[in-house]
């Protein structure tokens, strides 16, 4: 089960935010880094099938997705917005479960729900809920339908210590599941604890890098204007007043 692009360029409002991009994404955790405005999102939501590309196609495991109804890509391919609040639209977070239930037909995941610990926030408006709550959400109204593709932009964004571990071992799980899940992130504080299979860097629209995330080096992410753990320690070291 592979997630692949092949020579996809999308173009939105006259200017080409994705260009000529193929890579391909398998079984395990693969992460997608980029500074702000790299067009993560974009390319996220061209996988998910949310943006028809310009150029090029998208192919989930080996199906090219512009063949499928929205229904079928929603069985398959999981996009879970970078903000959350995006992708809210009924008047309580159990409704909004059961309505990605009801699209796709699954059974859904009563795990998904426990480890995120979303059912005590059933009643609530998923318009009233805090950051991080809303983030949970999001990612469970989505991952309830048990998806062997699972896209995730930003998904540790608002994310208190509870809710990094909670997602944590629901990444792990998936990982011992053979889903391919797609992290994007917009610096490398993570990598160490995602201990991703495949990573890829975006930059200007472009992949600028791909392979092991072991690979890569801190000098070069900074490169690309990617925050890393070194950067933050020598900016404290320096310190406001210098």
């Amino acid at each position: 089960m592979r997630l692949e692009l092949k020579e996809v360029t999308v173009v939105l409002n006259g200017k080409e935010i994705l260009k000529d991009l193929s890579v391909s994404f398998g079984p395990g955790i693969n992460v997608l880094l980029g500074e702000n405005s790299s067009g993560k999102t974009t390319m996220l939501k061209t996988m998910a099938g949310l943006i028809k590309p310009s150029r090029g196609r998208i192919l989930a495991d080996g199906k090219d997705i512009s063949s499928m109804g929205s229904k079928e890509r929603a069985k398959l391919i999981g996009y879970c917005w970078q903000n959350p609040y995006h992708g809210f639209f009924e008047e309580n977070v159990k409704r909004e479960i059961d309505f990605i239930l009801k699209n796709t037909g699954a059974k859904g995941r009563e795990d998904v729900l426990d480890i995120l610990g979303v059912k005590t926030l059933f009643e609530k408006s998923p318009f009233k809920l805090s950051g991080g709550e809303a983030r949970r959400v999001s990612i469970a109204s989505v991952a309830v339908a048990d998806q062997p593709f699972l896209l995730m932009d930003e998904p540790f964004n608002d994310m208190d210590l509870d809710g990094y571990r909670q997602l944590m071992v629901l990444m792990k799980k998936f990982r011992g599941e053979g889903k391919t899940v797609v992290v994007s992130l917009n610096n490398a504080l993570m990598l160490e604890a995602l201990s991703p299979d495949f990573a890829v860097v975006l930059k200007g629209g472009k992949i600028v890098r791909y392979g092991s995330a072991n690979e890569l080096k801190e000098e070069e992410l900074e490169r690309y204007n990617i925050v890393t753990r070194r950067a933050i320690v020598e900016s404290l070291g320096r310190g406001i007043e210098s």
